[in-house]
């Protein structure tokens, strides 16, 4: 008799940062929250899989009682459900995940620490954990609000020559001619590693290529079809649904373009990256997932770094364990918003300041989103020397009260 998809739980999940100020800057920052989706498939023998990350709203109805062979591709489901169920397919066959995706090539793939923007010595902190855990590179996001040499500068001084900084721009650097500026000076940083996104390269392929041919170290941009056929980055980001990615990773593979995987989420999606890394073959970068935010992966046994790679796991299905007291540990109803949500719902007030010739220049916000889209408007100068930004929070006092209202009402 034909397996069948017996059971589907959905859970809801608030997994903490690890770290106050991972809290802090997460809290602050436009990104995602401690908020996390969790899904556990039992199959009709029994076989159990588990996936984290989001899933189509209602997908567990739509599944009960189907093959699992026939839709753990379909890209539809989302890709948490498509994880648990190859988990417990390959549970199901005593077969490794990596053997039910491809032919694998490597047993051991490239992983990146992540952060948010933040001070350069809580990025110092960072940089310091992550050597403790194994990792060599970190992916760092570069914003206008800050000054990106300084910071790297700073971390440089705690870390060893072969650790590498992979500067993520998310486009801030606007234009190609701005990009050369700032990349140029930080192609003399021993340590700076990749630039990604300095500007969304799919808005001007001319100005990429010219770029790339002017900049030393590699350029890298979320996956677009016109940048891979204008030869306009060195290599790409990855993410997404599992035949999405596969699609995406042929792609680059014929124009011999490397990627990383990016797959933000806990230890199951970790071990899934490492499984699926292993056989794409151009799944050469260090890849992005994000799990060293939490204070738990959810797994019985941490997912072990050893100079920066982790160790493609051979038991059946993902090769790793889910820890049921953490389930239950971390379990929320789905209505309950987040510590971020609620961090958002106070009042504060959000200060850029730039060096003048008088002191400093000084524009304030209430709001993240408001300060963002006028650096992306070009409407502040960013990456100025000395740029920082600092959080004042509600005092309860007359006259925050009054700064916060006057600049709401401007809609900053």
């Amino acid at each position: 008799m034909a397996l069948s998809i017996e059971q589907i739980d959905v859970f809801r999940l608030h997994i903490p940062f690890y770290a106050d100020h991972v809290t802090a800057a997460m809290h602050r920052a436009q990104t995602h929250d401690e908020g996390l989706g969790f899904y556990r498939v039992v199959l009709s023998d029994g076989s159990v899989g588990h996936g984290d990350g989001s899933g189509r709203a209602g997908v567990e109805e739509d599944l009960l009682g189907r093959n699992p062979w026939e839709v753990w591709l379909d890209d539809s489901i989302g890709f948490a459900p498509q994880v648990a169920l190859l988990d417990a397919l390959g549970r199901s066959t005593s077969t490794p995940a990596h053997a039910l995706l491809g032919q694998q090539i490597r047993h051991r793939c490239p992983l990146s620490w992540w952060d948010i923007d933040m001070p350069g010595e809580d990025w110092v902190k960072e940089a310091k954990t992550s050597l403790d855990r194994g990792y060599t590179t970190f992916k760092m996001k570069a914003r206008p609000w800050r000054d990106i040499h300084e910071q790297v500068a700073t971390v440089g001084k705690v870390v060893p020559d072969d650790y590498r900084l992979d500067i993520d721009f998310n486009g801030f650097l606007l234009t190609a001619a701005r990009a050369e500026e700032e990349l140029s000076k930080l192609d003399e940083v021993l340590h700076a590693g990749m630039y990604e996104s300095p500007f969304y390269l799919y808005k001007d392929l001319t100005g990429a290529q010219t770029l790339r041919q002017r900049v030393r170290k590699p350029i890298v941009e979320h996956f677009n079809t016109e940048v891979l056929h204008a030869h306009a980055s060195d290599g790409f980001v990855i993410g997404g649904t599992i035949n999405s990615m596969r699609h995406q990773a042929s792609l680059a593979a014929a124009f011999n373009r490397p990627f990383w995987l990016q797959l933000v989420g806990a230890g199951p999606t970790t071990a899934f990256a490492l499984h699926l890394g292993s056989v794409l073959s151009h799944a050469q970068y260090p890849y992005i997932t994000c799990h060293e935010l939490f204070e738990s992966d959810l797994l019985t046994q941490r997912l072990e770094i050893i100079d920066g790679y982790g160790t493609v796991p051979d038991g059946p299905g993902l090769g790793v364990e889910v820890d049921a007291s953490a389930i239950e540990r971390y379990r929320v109803d789905p209505s309950e918003p987040t510590p971020k949500t609620r961090y958002l719902a106070n009042k504060r007030l959000l200060h850029v300041r730039a060096p003048a010739p008088s002191g400093h220049r000084t524009w304030s916000f209430t709001h993240e989103s408001h300060y963002q889209r006028a650096f992306y408007d070009g409407s502040l100068p960013g990456f100025q020397q000395g740029i920082h930004l600092d959080v004042e929070e509600d005092d309860g006092s007359a006259s925050f009260a009054k700064a916060h209202a006057a600049l709401q009402e401007k809609g900053l």
